[in-house]
């Protein structure tokens, strides 16, 4: 863990080591990914739309939560969810740093929510008929 490029392990570059989406701390991936209050509220709306209810400060705790062990079509969103809020997360940070872009942390969760349901539907029309939850998530 901990192989993304994030302002800590690029020290050696001497940039400036504060995180791009609060400017409140420098850039770990603790930080980044879990303590930022802009990520911080990213989990909190991604956690109430897909109705997870664990805490998830750290690696371990966002991969409990969302990595449920069942193999049905809830744990199989959930694995997806994850990976695509982390690469949003890391996308919006470059965005910010290479472009100098700034997005609102709700615009990011709705892309979070349009990829979720754009990949989810597809997998809805194939599990209605095979009888799986997908009506539990709420979509």
């Amino acid at each position: 863990m901990e192989k993304l490029r994030t302002h800590d392990r690029l020290r050696f570059l001497d940039i400036d080591p504060l995180c791009v989406l609060c400017r409140l701390d420098d850039e770990t991936h603790n930080h980044l990914f879990f303590r930022c209050p802009w990520t911080s509220l990213l989990w909190r709306m991604a956690k109430s739309w897909l109705r997870l209810h664990r805490s998830m400060s750290t690696i371990n705790s966002v991969i409990r939560g969302f990595l449920s062990s069942r193999n049905n079509l809830v744990g199989r969103m959930r694995r997806v969810s994850l990976g695509i809020l982390i690469y949003l997360i890391w996308e919006d940070r470059n965005k910010r740093i290479f472009d100098n872009s700034c997005i609102p942390v709700s615009l990011v969760f709705h892309r979070f929510q349009n990829s979720c349901l754009f990949l989810f539907v597809g997998a809805a029309s194939v599990s209605f008929a095979a009888g799986d939850g997908f009506s539990r998530m709420g979509l």
